[in-house]
């Protein structure tokens, strides 16, 4: 079965062990700042080329690859890699995917979910991550005109589902992607793996990027993730958590697009 890491930021792969844990987000977000405000284009992209070695190293098939400083190599012809552009404050080039509902305007997420759809990729946003200030309803607001949108994307952590959410993320292809190192770095909460369980809603697992994990191999995720959670889930859960699960929600939104 292919390996398939949904969630990883490649161009951030040499901040490996340089940024500090256990601290609260935005002093982490400030010090890799610091830390990259001197990074030229190339530095980015040698970034972005030692993660994928690391990546390929591990087995790694497919990566669902997210950055802002279009760092991939020109061209990019790694039919491995879906490539993504991190819309924040600006438009980027097509398909791109929203950091946040608060980091992105309400009309950029819009702009940014719609060229998923259109390009026949799962989106992704990062959403209820440390409390329950960047909530799903909201996010779901930003699409009342066209709902039909909010299907076939990935919520990256989702600490603060609630079991409304999961419910809808169950009936629209939603998944949810748990990174357990970087979960582990920054101190989260424990999620209520019983109640994601529970709803129906597909699991994913990913490894984040080397800022805020020790490895970008899936199956140290899944060590991690068994080690922490020993009664969450099987051995066999966490297995198609990185290859069968994760393969549903790309194949369903390249399937939506093929018939459009």
């Amino acid at each position: 079965m292919p390996l398939i890491n949904v969630h990883c930021h490649l161009e951030l792969t040499n901040l490996a062990g340089k940024l500090p844990r256990n601290k609260p987000f935005f002093d982490w977000l400030a010090e890799l700042r610091k830390q990259v405000a001197s990074w030229t284009k190339e530095d980015y992209q040698a970034s972005y080329i030692k993660g994928l070695e690391l990546s390929k190293k591990a087995n790694t098939n497919i990566i669902y690859d997210v950055g802002n400083q279009l760092s991939e190599p020109k061209p990019n012809n790694n039919s491995q890699v879906i490539s993504m552009h991190e819309i924040i404050k600006q438009v980027l080039p097509t398909p791109c995917t929203p950091h946040s509902i608060y980091a992105t305007p309400p009309e950029l997420v819009k702009y940014a979910i719609k060229s998923c759809v259109e390009a026949g990729i799962p989106w992704s946003i990062h959403l209820a991550e440390f409390d329950d200030s960047d909530r799903f309803s909201d996010f779901l607001e930003i699409f009342k005109d066209e709902p039909l949108l909010v299907k076939n994307g990935f919520i990256i952590h989702g600490n603060f589902l609630t079991e409304s959410d999961l419910n809808f993320m169950a009936k629209n292809n939603i998944a949810i992607v748990h990174c357990p190192q970087s979960h582990e770095w920054f101190g989260h909460k424990e999620p209520d793996f019983e109640m994601w369980k529970k709803s129906g809603a597909n699991i994913c697992i990913a490894t984040d990027s080397l800022a805020s994990a020790s490895s970008l191999d899936l199956m140290e995720q899944v060590k991690t993730l068994l080690r922490r959670y020993p009664k969450a889930f099987t051995y066999e859960e966490a297995i198609a958590a990185i290859t069968t699960t994760p393969a549903k929600t790309i194949r369903s939104a390249v399937n939506v697009h093929s018939m459009s």
